[in-house]
């Protein structure tokens, strides 16, 4: 599954692993469950070889995350001196784990010893050591990968964690990078003791009233557009007013790619820090919306991609940022 040159990435990884006792792992900004349960897998991984490991994301994890082992256990500010090693999970840019403008020494190669491991074809190998497999479902099925490579125990409660950021990456294995091998790693992590009903229930059948009266604002103000593009919005006012949290949004815009009809879809929402992110998905084979995100410093995937600028959203005949 994976090629000689990742072999030697895994290989130059686990020696540094296993060489220090002090490790961060950071996840993205924003975080979904891919970034969570690849952080949590890892952690407690190391934590069983006897490490000091900490967590840190610079948002807190979804709702949807916090069945997972350790999840609360996340800290949101660090001193990089603190640690042997750093290892971000699912950053496809130095730039999503946003804690590199407080900390500019994060990408100081030469002093701070950074582990990359991601998915995403726009990851611009920040690390020392960058394991970095675009063609894998998930950076979760990245670290199934490693794990078997480092002959490392998978616990039931890493394979629960491993198998949530495949379920989430993938769509429930709706999406066009579910592969074979997608499946299999799927399986192995069912019989190692994954709670793979957990991880749907949570992920994609449960949801607050909350969340439910957001989701029907944004449904309410759903366009297509002139360039067949579904796009809606959601404000700082439309959280407030329904008391919603900013992770409510988790799995909407893949709702909104269900149109038929529609090129590609859009979801603009305020983030309550000054920002606008847009998320974008399409089921096309022919669009590639990194084309797009790229325009504006983001990116992600061919078929399912982002970004964030500064501004505030303002509801005219149509969406517009100002």
């Amino acid at each position: 599954m994976a090629e000689r040159s990742s072999l030697d990435e895994f290989e130059k990884a686990k020696n540094l692993l296993l060489k220090v006792q002090r490790i961060l792992i950071i996840s993205h900004k924003n975080p979904d469950a891919d970034s969570i349960g690849a952080n949590l897998a890892l952690r407690e991984a190391l934590e069983n070889l006897g490490k000091d490991v900490t967590s840190a994301c610079v948002d807190t994890p979804p709702e949807s995350c916090k069945f997972l082992r350790s999840a609360k256990g996340y800290v949101k500010d660090f001193n990089p001196a603190d640690f042997d090693v750093i290892v971000t999970v699912d950053c496809g840019s130095h730039k999503l784990m946003a804690f590199h403008e407080q900390k500019p020494e994060l990408l100081d190669r030469q002093n701070v010893q950074l582990i990359n491991i991601d998915h995403h074809p726009s990851n611009d190998f920040f690390g020392n050591v960058n394991i970095v497999l675009p063609e894998a479902a998930a950076t979760c099925f990245i670290l199934f990968l490693f794990f078997s490579y480092c002959g490392w125990t998978i616990t039931p409660s890493m394979a629960t964690s491993l198998l949530h950021g495949l379920y989430y990456d993938t769509g429930c294995f709706m999406h066009s990078n579910t592969t074979a091998d997608t499946y299999r790693v799927a399986a192995r992590l069912k019989a190692l003791g994954g709670d793979s009903v957990r991880c749907v229930k949570e992920e994609f059948h449960s949801a607050s009233l909350n969340k439910l009266r957001l989701w029907g604002r944004a449904l309410s103000r759903i366009t297509l557009n002139g360039k067949k593009a579904v796009v809606t919005a959601l404000t700082q006012n439309d959280y407030d007013e329904e008391n919603a949290k900013h992770d409510d949004i988790s799995g909407l815009v893949n709702y909104l790619n269900h149109v038929p009809e529609a090129k590609f879809c859009v979801l603009l929402t305020e983030d309550g820090r000054g920002n606008i992110k847009a998320s974008l998905r399409t089921q096309r084979d022919d669009i590639d919306l990194t084309s797009i995100t790229g325009l504006f410093g983001g990116g992600g995937h061919k078929k399912a991609s982002g970004f964030t600028i500064p501004g505030r959203l303002v509801e005219k005949k149509t969406w517009s940022i100002s």
